[in-house]
């Protein structure tokens, strides 16, 4: 019999498979364990999931169950880190703060991904994922009867935390969520847990973009949890979501195990962790207003400063019915171009139209005529919505409504272009990403001359009364440059004032050329200068140089190294070059299947389950900016040369 038999006997007979117990030098125990969860897989096998216990006593004064990082631990930390932190990144709270949390009598469980986690991108919150965790309780229960259980997690792991709570709260004492990602847990009935001690930490700076403070402090206010927030005493870096960033709590370290001490014991806990006098990078806030259609939901971001700051109004595009947006009702944020805008010291305000997260009303979506004798009509349409986001802004008295510049992409776009001839007070220009009217069905290649657009753009001219910037890219799946560029002379010709900035093809769809200030931020930087608005000398964003380019990472950009040759997954990995980071993406190894991760909660695991959904082995292909060797294909054999010798 194999090791490999040897071990599928032993968990079906309901075994659990350890590593002897490790004492350390400062009296820490440590125990690896494989346990059986209570489901199988596919195949028919039990589901193995891995946990590691330590503890510095034999009664701890309770135990955190950690819950699975979706961040992969970094491969190039020291070896020695990596054996005691195998579940999570060593630059997050509790990993930095392991030898003090021990020391003060808490047992850690950290507990690993299942064999198998094909959940998909809802995965943390997939039953068969909390079957697993029930698993992993029911085990640490059996070893420290008597210890009370705190399920904790971090980041993802906190959404992790949260979904198994709402389901499954009896079986644990308390909940500790650190950094908490909890965009779209505000449409689920947090108010049932009220009962469940919970403690939430995070970081009030704004420093990563991706981490929304509104939403945690929603939930932890209905759900009656204790929030704490951890001050930054330094200025950060706008964007920053990476080990360096404020997300993880740095201003915690030395403070988290007294804290959690007396949490547990009831007693009186600080109003805030970290300075005093806390400096924020950014602030966000959200504010409702009123539509035809009802209430509608803004958010809005402001800059260091009391202002008031002049104003940006990005307006979002499309929204299809089965996005979030809609069935969770998600927030629209929109945070990489707002902090394009930010850096240049706008505020940034994103109304969200009816039916998009808590705006009220239906969203209208495929409802217009491709043929449509009013070119203009849905934008025209679109417009009452921004008029009415308009109207509530000028009453938030930290906005400068007389220096007003209108956003949009795609359908936002659309809606701005329009916005151009309205005279609007105090909006000074038009900023048009990859917007305008589409006249062909979806899935269909784009006309190549869209009479329509170019048609609607002339008519716009004709009573347009600022000048606008309009960002493009030739690879927009929407409209062909043929279109564009007569799009943009047609509404020159007719007396309006245009400056196209159409950018060669980019990675992925051209049509999400915002996501990319680094290609038009230059662009937008001028062309805010002339308008005589905005602070200049607030410096790049983070974010600018972090996607690799054709230039810098040539492997990268090469599709002939794709194990996975089909055209949907060489447009996937398209798209992928085109993401923020962290990414990762993963490829099908017989030559099938892939799957991309990306944002605050990017994971290899999930990437690769993602690829798996297709009924193939996968592997994860690229991170970040590189290749994972050896995994990726072979160099391409290098052709022979034309021989210049006479025959």
């Amino acid at each position: 019999m194999n090791k490999h038999s040897c071990f599928r006997a032993l968990v079906w007979l309901g075994l659990a498979v350890a590593t002897p117990l490790i004492v350390g030098a400062q009296g820490i125990d440590r125990q690896d364990e494989t346990i059986q969860s209570s489901r199988r897989d596919s195949t028919g096998q039990p589901v193995a999931v891995n946990v590691i216990y330590e503890s510095s006593t034999n009664a701890p004064k309770a135990v955190l169950l950690i819950m699975p990082s979706l961040a992969a631990p970094t491969k190039n930390a020291a070896a020695s880190t990596r054996e005691l932190h195998p579940h999570e990144p060593e630059h997050y709270p509790l990993s930095r703060n392991r030898e003090s949390l021990l020391q003060s009598g808490l047992a850690l469980a950290w507990m690993g991904w299942p064999s198998q986690s094909e959940f998909g991108i809802s995965g943390t919150a997939h039953p068969d994922m909390q079957k697993d965790i029930a698993s992993v309780i029911e085990r640490a229960r059996k070893r420290w009867p008597k210890a009370p259980l705190v399920l904790t997690g971090t980041d993802g792991g906190a959404h992790t935390a949260l979904a198994y709570a709402l389901e499954r709260s009896g079986t644990v004492n308390a909940m500790l969520a650190l950094s908490p990602h909890w965009l779209r847990e505000r449409s689920e009935n947090v108010e049932s847990l009220k009962r469940l001690k919970t403690l939430v930490l995070h970081d009030s700076s704004g420093e990563c973009m991706g981490f929304a403070a509104p939403e945690v402090e929603e939930i932890a206010r209905r759900a009656g949890f204790t929030r704490i927030p951890v001050h930054q005493s330094s200025v950060g870096q706008m964007g920053r979501c990476s080990a360096k960033s404020a997300q993880w709590l740095p201003q915690a370290d030395g403070q988290l195990a007294p804290l959690l001490t007396k949490w547990l014991d009831n007693q009186a806990l600080p109003a805030h962790l970290g300075a005093n006098d806390p400096v924020f990078v950014l602030t966000e806030r959200v504010i409702f207003g009123q539509s035809d259609a009802g209430s509608m939901e803004i958010t809005i971001f402001t800059p260091p400063g009391k202002g008031p700051f002049p104003l940006l109004i990005f307006n979002h595009g499309d929204v299809e019915m089965d996005q979030s947006y809609i069935k969770m009702k998600e927030r629209f944020r929109e945070p990489i171009v707002a902090a394009a805008f930010l850096k240049l010291g706008f505020a940034v305000a994103v109304p969200a139209r009816p039916g998009v997260g808590r705006s009220e009303g239906t969203y209208r979506y495929g409802q217009y005529a491709l043929g449509d004798g009013d070119p203009n009509y849905k934008a025209r349409q679109h417009s009452a919505a921004v008029l009415a986001a308009l109207e509530r802004l000028s009453r938030e008295p930290d906005l400068n409504l007389k220096q007003v510049l209108l956003a949009g992409q795609s359908a936002g776009g659309d809606t701005v272009m329009y916005m151009s001839t309205l005279a609007l007070p105090g909006v000074r220009g038009i900023v048009n990403f990859s917007g305008g009217r589409t006249n062909h069905r979806a899935g269909e290649n784009p006309n190549f001359e869209n009479k329509m657009m170019i048609e609607g753009w002339a008519e716009l001219g004709r009573s347009a009364k600022e000048p606008v910037l309009l960002i493009f890219a030739e690879n927009d799946s929407r409209f062909t440059p043929n279109t564009i560029r007569k799009s943009a002379q047609a509404f020159r010709d007719a007396g309006g004032q245009a400056e196209l900035l159409l950018l060669p093809p980019i990675a992925g769809d051209g049509h999400f050329v915002y996501y990319s200030p680094a290609l038009w931020g230059a662009a937008l930087g001028q062309y805010v200068a002339a308008r005589n608005m905005g602070n200049q000398a607030l410096g790049p964003l983070a974010h600018m140089a972090e996607k690799g380019t054709q230039k810098t990472h040539p492997e990268l950009f090469d599709l002939s190294r794709l194990p996975t040759k089909g055209a949907g997954c060489k447009d996937l990995f398209l798209r992928f070059l085109n993401l923020s980071l962290p990414r990762f993406f993963s490829a099908g190894a017989s030559g099938r299947g892939c799957g991309y991760s990306y944002g605050p909660e990017a994971a290899e695991g999930k990437a690769v389950a993602l690829c798996q959904q297709y009924g193939t082995q996968c592997i994860l292909y690229a991170k970040d900016n590189e290749l994972v060797k050896p995994l990726y294909a072979a160099d391409p054999p290098v052709a022979a040369k034309p021989s210049t010798e006479p025959l």
